[in-house]
Protein backbone atom coordinates (compact mmCIF):
# COMPACT_ATOMS: atom_id res chain seq x y z
CA UNK A 1 0.00 0.00 0.00
CA UNK A 2 2.51 2.05 0.79
CA UNK A 3 4.61 1.53 -2.52
CA UNK A 4 1.69 2.31 -4.56
CA UNK A 5 1.18 5.83 -2.94
CA UNK A 6 4.94 6.73 -3.18
CA UNK A 7 4.48 5.93 -6.72
CA UNK A 8 1.30 7.82 -7.37
CA UNK A 9 3.14 10.68 -5.12
CA UNK A 10 6.11 10.13 -8.05
CA UNK A 11 3.58 9.67 -11.00
CA UNK A 12 2.09 13.40 -9.58
CA UNK A 13 5.22 14.90 -9.07
CA UNK A 14 6.52 14.10 -12.38
CA UNK A 15 3.25 15.10 -14.41
CA UNK A 16 3.60 18.68 -12.56
CA UNK A 17 6.70 19.05 -13.28
CA UNK A 18 5.78 18.10 -16.93
CA UNK A 19 3.30 20.34 -17.45
CA UNK A 20 5.18 23.53 -15.61
CA UNK A 21 7.96 22.58 -18.58
CA UNK A 22 5.13 22.73 -21.40
CA UNK A 23 4.13 26.05 -20.00
CA UNK A 24 7.40 27.46 -20.17
CA UNK A 25 8.45 26.09 -23.30
CA UNK A 26 5.20 27.20 -24.63
CA UNK A 27 5.48 31.18 -23.25
CA UNK A 28 9.29 30.74 -24.55
CA UNK A 29 7.49 30.41 -28.20
CA UNK A 30 5.32 32.49 -27.96
CA UNK A 31 7.69 35.40 -26.40
CA UNK A 32 9.90 34.75 -29.90
CA UNK A 33 6.95 34.80 -31.91
CA UNK A 34 6.45 38.22 -30.30
CA UNK A 35 10.09 39.60 -30.59
CA UNK A 36 9.84 38.75 -34.55
CA UNK A 37 7.16 41.25 -34.63
CA UNK A 38 8.06 44.36 -36.10
CA UNK A 39 6.65 48.00 -34.93
CA UNK A 40 6.59 51.18 -36.84
CA UNK A 41 4.68 54.36 -35.53
CA UNK A 42 3.86 57.43 -37.93
CA UNK A 43 3.25 61.07 -36.96
CA UNK A 44 0.71 62.54 -39.60
CA UNK A 45 -1.66 65.03 -40.60
CA UNK A 46 -3.30 62.86 -43.05
CA UNK A 47 -7.00 61.99 -42.44
CA UNK A 48 -7.62 59.16 -40.30
CA UNK A 49 -9.32 57.53 -43.35
CA UNK A 50 -6.04 58.21 -45.53
CA UNK A 51 -4.36 56.68 -42.77
CA UNK A 52 -6.83 53.63 -41.72
CA UNK A 53 -6.31 53.24 -45.47
CA UNK A 54 -2.72 52.74 -45.59
CA UNK A 55 -2.39 50.78 -42.40
CA UNK A 56 -4.91 47.89 -43.68
CA UNK A 57 -2.91 47.34 -46.90
CA UNK A 58 0.24 47.77 -45.27
CA UNK A 59 -0.37 45.36 -42.46
CA UNK A 60 -1.65 42.77 -45.08
CA UNK A 61 1.19 43.11 -47.00
CA UNK A 62 3.68 42.64 -44.03
CA UNK A 63 1.84 40.87 -41.89
CA UNK A 64 4.86 40.77 -39.35
CA UNK A 65 4.57 44.81 -39.21
CA UNK A 66 2.65 46.16 -36.42
CA UNK A 67 1.74 49.66 -37.98
CA UNK A 68 0.34 52.67 -35.75
CA UNK A 69 -0.19 56.10 -36.27
CA UNK A 70 -1.29 59.63 -34.71
CA UNK A 71 -3.05 61.79 -36.34
CA UNK A 72 -3.58 65.93 -35.78
CA UNK A 73 -3.41 69.00 -37.90
CA UNK A 74 0.43 70.05 -38.44
CA UNK A 75 0.67 71.97 -35.64
CA UNK A 76 -0.65 69.79 -33.21
CA UNK A 77 2.05 67.20 -34.46
CA UNK A 78 4.79 69.66 -34.44
CA UNK A 79 3.76 70.25 -31.00
CA UNK A 80 3.93 66.88 -29.92
CA UNK A 81 7.44 66.39 -31.34
CA UNK A 82 8.83 69.57 -29.67
CA UNK A 83 7.26 68.26 -26.33
CA UNK A 84 9.14 64.70 -26.92
CA UNK A 85 12.31 65.81 -27.96
CA UNK A 86 12.28 68.33 -24.47
CA UNK A 87 11.29 64.94 -23.13
CA UNK A 88 14.01 62.80 -24.27
CA UNK A 89 13.21 61.91 -27.47
CA UNK A 90 10.72 61.22 -30.56
CA UNK A 91 8.56 58.36 -30.17
CA UNK A 92 7.94 58.27 -33.92
CA UNK A 93 9.89 56.43 -36.25
CA UNK A 94 8.17 58.54 -39.56
CA UNK A 95 7.03 62.20 -39.75
CA UNK A 96 4.66 63.02 -42.69
CA UNK A 97 2.55 66.47 -42.23
CA UNK A 98 1.86 69.04 -44.88
CA UNK A 99 3.99 72.08 -44.56
CA UNK A 100 7.54 71.24 -46.20
CA UNK A 101 9.24 74.30 -44.23
CA UNK A 102 8.91 71.98 -41.13
CA UNK A 103 11.30 69.63 -43.19
CA UNK A 104 14.13 72.34 -43.99
CA UNK A 105 14.24 72.65 -39.46
CA UNK A 106 14.22 69.06 -39.35
CA UNK A 107 17.11 68.77 -41.63
CA UNK A 108 18.96 72.02 -39.91
CA UNK A 109 18.74 70.21 -36.64
CA UNK A 110 19.87 66.52 -37.66
CA UNK A 111 16.81 64.93 -36.69
CA UNK A 112 16.12 62.79 -39.72
CA UNK A 113 17.87 59.45 -41.61
CA UNK A 114 19.17 59.63 -44.70
CA UNK A 115 17.54 57.32 -46.86
CA UNK A 116 17.55 56.59 -50.90
CA UNK A 117 14.63 54.66 -51.34
CA UNK A 118 15.22 52.08 -54.73
CA UNK A 119 11.34 52.89 -55.14
CA UNK A 120 12.24 56.63 -55.13
CA UNK A 121 13.70 56.36 -58.29
CA UNK A 122 10.14 57.19 -59.99
CA UNK A 123 9.46 60.21 -58.25
CA UNK A 124 10.55 63.56 -59.69
CA UNK A 125 14.04 64.78 -58.52
CA UNK A 126 12.18 68.71 -57.64
CA UNK A 127 10.02 66.55 -55.19
CA UNK A 128 13.29 64.91 -53.47
CA UNK A 129 15.69 65.99 -51.14
CA UNK A 130 19.32 66.03 -52.30
CA UNK A 131 20.64 64.41 -49.50
CA UNK A 132 17.27 61.67 -49.77
CA UNK A 133 16.73 63.24 -45.65
CA UNK A 134 12.70 63.80 -47.32
CA UNK A 135 10.57 63.27 -50.00
CA UNK A 136 7.22 64.59 -51.16
CA UNK A 137 4.64 61.83 -50.33
CA UNK A 138 2.16 63.14 -52.16
CA UNK A 139 0.69 66.88 -53.35
CA UNK A 140 -1.90 69.13 -51.71
CA UNK A 141 -3.50 72.07 -54.06
CA UNK A 142 -5.62 74.54 -52.15
CA UNK A 143 -8.56 76.29 -54.19
CA UNK A 144 -12.07 77.55 -53.60
CA UNK A 145 -14.22 74.99 -51.92
CA UNK A 146 -18.74 76.23 -52.74
CA UNK A 147 -21.71 75.41 -51.77
CA UNK A 148 -23.63 74.86 -54.96
CA UNK A 149 -27.33 75.72 -53.17
CA UNK A 150 -26.08 79.07 -52.56
CA UNK A 151 -23.02 80.35 -55.55
CA UNK A 152 -24.83 80.58 -58.60
CA UNK A 153 -22.22 79.41 -61.81
CA UNK A 154 -21.65 83.20 -62.07
CA UNK A 155 -20.71 83.69 -58.81
CA UNK A 156 -18.27 80.97 -58.35
CA UNK A 157 -14.90 82.55 -57.27
CA UNK A 158 -12.22 82.30 -59.92
CA UNK A 159 -9.18 83.87 -58.60
CA UNK A 160 -8.42 85.62 -55.12
CA UNK A 161 -9.37 88.88 -55.48
CA UNK A 162 -13.37 87.23 -55.90
CA UNK A 163 -13.45 86.46 -52.18
CA UNK A 164 -13.63 89.94 -51.76
CA UNK A 165 -16.62 90.62 -53.13
CA UNK A 166 -20.06 92.12 -51.56
CA UNK A 167 -21.84 88.71 -51.84
CA UNK A 168 -19.78 86.58 -50.08
CA UNK A 169 -19.63 89.41 -47.05
CA UNK A 170 -19.23 87.45 -43.58
CA UNK A 171 -19.89 84.22 -45.33
CA UNK A 172 -16.20 82.99 -46.11
CA UNK A 173 -14.24 80.69 -44.11
CA UNK A 174 -11.06 79.55 -44.14
CA UNK A 175 -8.35 77.59 -41.79
CA UNK A 176 -6.45 79.48 -38.77
CA UNK A 177 -2.63 79.17 -40.28
CA UNK A 178 -1.51 78.30 -36.78
CA UNK A 179 -3.08 74.65 -37.59
CA UNK A 180 -2.82 73.68 -40.46
CA UNK A 181 0.43 74.01 -42.45
CA UNK A 182 -1.33 73.99 -45.75
CA UNK A 183 -2.95 76.77 -45.09
CA UNK A 184 0.37 78.64 -43.51
CA UNK A 185 1.93 77.87 -46.63
CA UNK A 186 -1.06 79.61 -48.77
CA UNK A 187 -1.01 82.25 -46.52
CA UNK A 188 2.96 82.42 -47.04
CA UNK A 189 2.73 82.66 -50.55
CA UNK A 190 -0.01 85.04 -50.67
CA UNK A 191 1.72 87.29 -48.06
CA UNK A 192 5.29 87.17 -50.55
CA UNK A 193 3.50 88.16 -53.70
CA UNK A 194 3.65 91.39 -54.91
CA UNK A 195 -0.15 91.25 -55.62
CA UNK A 196 -1.59 90.33 -52.08
CA UNK A 197 0.42 91.20 -49.62
CA UNK A 198 -0.94 91.88 -46.08
CA UNK A 199 -3.30 94.11 -47.23
CA UNK A 200 -5.17 91.05 -48.81
CA UNK A 201 -5.89 89.87 -45.78
CA UNK A 202 -6.20 93.06 -44.27
CA UNK A 203 -9.46 93.60 -46.77
CA UNK A 204 -10.56 89.82 -45.99
CA UNK A 205 -11.12 90.53 -42.11
CA UNK A 206 -12.97 93.24 -43.59
CA UNK A 207 -15.50 91.08 -45.51
CA UNK A 208 -16.08 88.91 -42.69
CA UNK A 209 -13.82 86.12 -43.17
CA UNK A 210 -13.96 83.19 -40.14
CA UNK A 211 -11.65 81.25 -39.18
CA UNK A 212 -11.72 77.43 -38.37
CA UNK A 213 -9.44 75.21 -36.57
CA UNK A 214 -9.21 72.18 -38.88
CA UNK A 215 -9.07 71.72 -42.92
CA UNK A 216 -11.91 69.71 -42.79
CA UNK A 217 -13.86 71.72 -40.64
CA UNK A 218 -14.01 74.73 -42.91
CA UNK A 219 -15.19 72.46 -46.09
CA UNK A 220 -17.74 70.45 -44.19
CA UNK A 221 -19.18 73.67 -42.95
CA UNK A 222 -19.69 75.23 -46.42
CA UNK A 223 -21.59 71.75 -47.05
CA UNK A 224 -23.74 72.81 -44.42
CA UNK A 225 -24.54 76.22 -45.46
CA UNK A 226 -22.30 78.18 -42.69
CA UNK A 227 -20.08 79.42 -45.32
CA UNK A 228 -21.00 80.39 -49.31
CA UNK A 229 -16.94 79.77 -50.06
CA UNK A 230 -13.91 78.84 -48.34
CA UNK A 231 -10.23 78.62 -49.26
CA UNK A 232 -9.65 74.65 -48.57
CA UNK A 233 -8.65 71.61 -49.49
CA UNK A 234 -8.38 70.09 -53.07
CA UNK A 235 -9.20 66.40 -51.30
CA UNK A 236 -10.80 67.34 -48.19
CA UNK A 237 -13.39 68.94 -51.00
CA UNK A 238 -13.34 65.44 -53.73
CA UNK A 239 -13.97 63.51 -50.35
CA UNK A 240 -17.05 65.16 -48.67
CA UNK A 241 -18.09 65.84 -51.87
CA UNK A 242 -17.93 61.91 -52.96
CA UNK A 243 -20.33 61.18 -49.57
CA UNK A 244 -23.11 63.29 -50.65
CA UNK A 245 -21.98 66.68 -48.88
CA UNK A 246 -23.35 70.34 -50.76
CA UNK A 247 -19.81 71.35 -52.01
CA UNK A 248 -17.77 71.65 -55.13
CA UNK A 249 -14.35 72.58 -55.73
CA UNK A 250 -12.40 74.94 -58.34
CA UNK A 251 -8.90 75.68 -58.40
CA UNK A 252 -7.42 79.33 -59.17
CA UNK A 253 -7.19 80.54 -62.69
CA UNK A 254 -3.74 81.55 -61.44
CA UNK A 255 -1.47 81.34 -58.35
CA UNK A 256 -2.85 78.11 -57.23
CA UNK A 257 -1.02 76.35 -53.64
CA UNK A 258 0.57 73.53 -54.62
CA UNK A 259 1.97 72.16 -51.35
CA UNK A 260 4.54 69.23 -51.21
CA UNK A 261 3.68 66.90 -48.07
CA UNK A 262 6.88 65.52 -47.49
CA UNK A 263 7.74 62.23 -45.29
CA UNK A 264 10.81 61.58 -43.41
CA UNK A 265 12.82 59.06 -41.18
CA UNK A 266 13.51 59.99 -37.77
CA UNK A 267 17.49 59.51 -37.08
CA UNK A 268 17.17 57.92 -34.28
CA UNK A 269 14.34 54.98 -34.72
CA UNK A 270 14.79 52.19 -32.97
CA UNK A 271 12.84 50.75 -35.64
CA UNK A 272 14.70 51.43 -38.80
CA UNK A 273 14.28 48.32 -40.92
CA UNK A 274 9.99 48.36 -40.43
CA UNK A 275 10.29 52.42 -40.81
CA UNK A 276 11.82 51.78 -44.50
CA UNK A 277 9.24 49.18 -45.64
CA UNK A 278 6.39 51.56 -44.92
CA UNK A 279 7.99 54.84 -46.29
CA UNK A 280 9.01 52.30 -49.38
CA UNK A 281 5.05 51.57 -49.47
CA UNK A 282 3.70 55.06 -49.37
CA UNK A 283 5.56 56.37 -52.13
CA UNK A 284 5.29 53.33 -53.89
CA UNK A 285 2.48 52.66 -57.24
CA UNK A 286 0.66 50.32 -54.63
CA UNK A 287 1.05 53.20 -52.11
CA UNK A 288 0.34 55.84 -54.28
CA UNK A 289 -3.05 54.36 -55.43
CA UNK A 290 -4.14 54.33 -52.15
CA UNK A 291 -4.17 58.01 -51.75
CA UNK A 292 -5.50 58.50 -55.45
CA UNK A 293 -8.54 56.12 -54.19
CA UNK A 294 -8.51 58.95 -51.53
CA UNK A 295 -8.69 61.35 -53.43
CA UNK A 296 -5.34 62.83 -52.55
CA UNK A 297 -2.97 64.08 -55.32
CA UNK A 298 -0.12 60.98 -55.82
CA UNK A 299 3.62 62.51 -56.37
CA UNK A 300 4.58 58.98 -58.42
CA UNK A 301 4.16 60.05 -61.68
CA UNK A 302 2.83 56.63 -62.84
CA UNK A 303 -0.54 56.97 -60.98
CA UNK A 304 -3.48 59.85 -61.68
CA UNK A 305 -6.25 61.45 -60.17
CA UNK A 306 -9.55 61.12 -62.20
CA UNK A 307 -10.83 64.60 -62.22
CA UNK A 308 -8.21 66.20 -60.82
CA UNK A 309 -5.73 69.13 -62.71
CA UNK A 310 -2.53 67.82 -64.33
CA UNK A 311 0.27 68.09 -62.66
CA UNK A 312 2.00 70.03 -65.77
CA UNK A 313 -1.02 72.65 -65.22
CA UNK A 314 -0.55 72.88 -61.49
CA UNK A 315 3.11 74.33 -62.38
CA UNK A 316 2.61 76.47 -64.73
CA UNK A 317 0.26 77.86 -62.17
CA UNK A 318 1.65 77.58 -59.31
CA UNK A 319 1.39 80.33 -56.70
CA UNK A 320 5.29 80.97 -56.16
CA UNK A 321 6.63 80.33 -52.29
CA UNK A 322 10.10 81.30 -50.97
CA UNK A 323 10.36 77.66 -48.65
CA UNK A 324 14.17 78.76 -47.16
CA UNK A 325 12.58 82.63 -46.59
CA UNK A 326 9.71 80.72 -44.91
CA UNK A 327 11.23 79.43 -42.24
CA UNK A 328 13.35 82.69 -41.40
CA UNK A 329 9.83 84.47 -41.71
CA UNK A 330 7.48 81.95 -40.29
CA UNK A 331 6.99 83.38 -36.28
CA UNK A 332 6.65 86.67 -37.65
CA UNK A 333 4.19 85.93 -40.56
CA UNK A 334 1.94 83.73 -37.93
CA UNK A 335 2.43 86.74 -35.35
CA UNK A 336 1.51 89.63 -38.25
CA UNK A 337 -1.76 87.09 -38.99
CA UNK A 338 -3.14 87.36 -35.61
CA UNK A 339 -2.99 90.89 -34.71
CA UNK A 340 -5.21 90.75 -38.19
CA UNK A 341 -7.47 88.14 -37.59
CA UNK A 342 -7.48 87.75 -33.65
Amino acid sequence: MLKRKMFAAVLILVISLSMILTGCNSKSNDDTTSGDKLSVMLYSSLKDTQLAAIKEKFTAKYPHVNMDYYTAGTGNVMTKIATEQQAGGISADLIWVGDPTNYIKFKEDGILMSYDSPVAKDIPAKFKDPDNMYISGRLIMLGFVYNPNLVSEDQVPRNWNDLLKPEFKDYVGMTDPTSAGTTFNTVSGLVQHSDYGWEYFKALKENGVKLENGSSGVVNNVGAGEYKVAIGVDYIARSVKAQGSQVDFIYPEENIPVIESPLAIIKDTKNEEAAKLLYDFIISEEGQQILADEYTFPVNPNITLEGAISITEAEGKMLPIDNEKLVEDKIQILETFDSIFK
